[in-house]
């Protein structure tokens, strides 16, 4: 049973929750619309109609991304306004541990944790569809961005920086083929890729670097001005829409990566996945300390707040970039979705530890 301390906590934690689930959430549309306005425009009368179902179906995606860091800046005002009451040094005087006083907001924590997971396993993948069709009316546009397919017929992995679908032309693409074994056999880094009339990708300014079937570099590094790529992958095959695996749920995305093992993308969204409800405690170890301990670093309050928010923006700039990495193959897709929680959480369980108790 929760106490009259706990309860009075949880008053104070959960309306601050929802008002900056409320507030981030509308700012995260209200920037995403701005730059999206020009496309808006052009559909003239149904602007507003497809607008709206566009962002009603994305406001649970919304939720999901900024989840972690909504509930970290809920708990930062919280904890804000008790340090400028003197509530927690009252608390403290009255012999209560700053970890009995944070208890029910982890509590909390875990209650909304089972949400998000529920948003995510059976709220989003049933709007997947109808937000693929929908930006598509809405938002369709002559280019593809960050697009990664995988060859199994040739066992490599292809990912394109910027695709233009009308002339057929890939900007900055990465080739990661495999031997039979698994290991790497090349990696190429070009700064353009065309369709040719031969049915192939001429590929300019390109960096090759071969592998043996050990795995190991072959000397010297290919610098060649051009090179015929041949592959399955055809225009055809990257401008192909499909629903966006993350917006599955976790038993299709397992269906994907058993059917399609050489595509990392779904083996880095199955971890991820499994990964992601440990995401918020990580943000809430890592942010608390600086909100609540460290008095020496700064008596300014709101310099704290400063620091905590710099650390949990590392976090996500490293868990971006393990997961860009897994994707390409140079991270084992498991490594990918655990190394950032594994690194953070253990720096975060330090700093936790050196509370005042």
């Amino acid at each position: 049973m929760f106490s009259r301390l706990d309860r009075y906590i949880i008053r104070a934690f959960v309306p601050s929750f929802f008002l900056c689930l409320f507030i981030i959430t509308s700012l995260y549309m209200v920037i995403d619309l701005l730059q999206k306005l020009d496309d808006l425009i052009e559909l003239g009368d149904k602007a507003f109609t497809l607008g709206l179902y566009y962002y009603a179906f994305l406001v649970p995606v919304i939720i999901l991304q900024l989840f972690p860091a909504i509930t970290l800046i809920a708990v930062g005002f919280v904890l804000v306004r008790f340090m400028k009451s003197n509530e927690i040094l009252a608390m403290q005087v009255a012999g209560i541990s700053i970890y009995r006083t944070l208890m029910p907001i982890f509590v909390i924590s875990v209650i909304l944790s089972f949400a998000a997971g529920g948003n995510q396993e059976w709220v989003i993948p049933r709007m997947a569809a109808k937000i693929k069709m929908v930006e598509r009316m809405t938002f369709e546009k002559n280019t593809r961005n960050n697009v990664l397919i995988a060859d199994n017929n040739n066992k490599l992995i292809l990912r394109v920086w910027e695709y233009d679908i009308n002339d057929r032309v890939m900007k900055s693409p990465f080739i990661l083929a495999r031997h039979e074994n698994g290991t790497r056999k090349f990696i190429i880094n070009a700064q353009e890729g065309k369709w040719t009339v031969g049915n192939k990708w001429l590929l300019k300014n390109v960096v090759k670097n071969d592998y043996d079937e050990s795995g190991k570099w072959i000397a010297p590094v290919n610098e060649m001005e051009e090179f015929m790529f041949e592959s399955s992958i055809t225009p055809e095959t990257i401008t192909k829409l499909e629903l966006d695996p993350s917006l599955l749920n976790l038993e299709e995305v397992k269906k994907l990566m058993e059917s399609d093992p050489m595509n990392f993308h779904y083996s880095v969204i199955y971890h991820t996945r499994l990964a992601y409800p440990l995401t918020n405690f990580v943000i809430l170890l890592l942010g608390i300390p600086f909100l609540v301990g460290f008095e020496t670093l700064s008596r300014n309050v709101f310099f704290r707040i400063g620091i905590c928010v710099m650390v949990c923006c590392v976090f996500y700039v490293l868990n971006y970039f393990c997961i860009n990495m897994g994707n390409t193959g140079m991270l084992h897709p498991a490594l990918a979705a655990w190394l950032p929680i594994a690194i953070f959480g253990s720096l975060g369980l330090y700093f936790f530890d050196t509370l005042k108790g």
